[in-house]
């Protein structure tokens, strides 16, 4: 009997294990082997480096790397957001028609709102001039007691 538990045990423990097994493949294959190749690519060339005597053959082998491990991946994580906004404006493009009108209405109604405001304005100025012209009696009074100005001193002297 208690070979028939340990027995039926077993499966069980494989099935445990098989999900362990797998997680650490995909760790293995998406942290480890990525890092082990690029390891060996740098390792490459820095051994490439050290057994070229030219400046203009290492010169040439950093550009080329440069463009493999920089610009390649940059572009190539840059393509998904070109394509986004070659869509974002090919529906821009279409949704120009349906927005033409609600926007021609906005135009027109800032228009109508532009000459009731420069109306206003001008009904403004009118009564603050008018005002001015009804004041200007006081101000007379109220600079009478200033004292005079520089130049009107220097005209009375001659």
């Amino acid at each position: 009997m208690r070979e028939e538990t340990v027995q039926a045990g077993e499966p069980g423990r494989l099935r445990d294990r098989e999900p362990a097994r797998a997680e650490r493949r995909h760790v293995w294959r998406s942290v480890f082997l990525p890092f082990a190749v690029v390891s060996l690519i740098v390792v490459a060339v820095i051994g490439t480096v050290f057994s070229l005597r030219k400046p203009v053959q290492v010169s040439l082998l950093a550009d080329s790397m440069l463009t493999v491990l920089v610009v390649l991946p940059l572009v190539l994580c840059m393509f998904p957001l070109v394509i986004l906004s070659l869509v974002l404006v090919a529906l821009l493009s279409r949704w120009r028609a349906r927005s033409r009108s609600p926007l021609r209405r906005l135009e027109a109604w800032t228009a109508l709102t532009e000459q009731h405001v420069e109306s206003w304005l001008g009904d403004v100025d009118e009564r603050v001039l008018n005002w001015a012209v009804r004041l200007a009696p006081f101000r007379q009074l109220l600079t009478m007691f200033d004292a005079p100005a520089a130049e009107s001193m220097d005209e009375g002297i001659e």
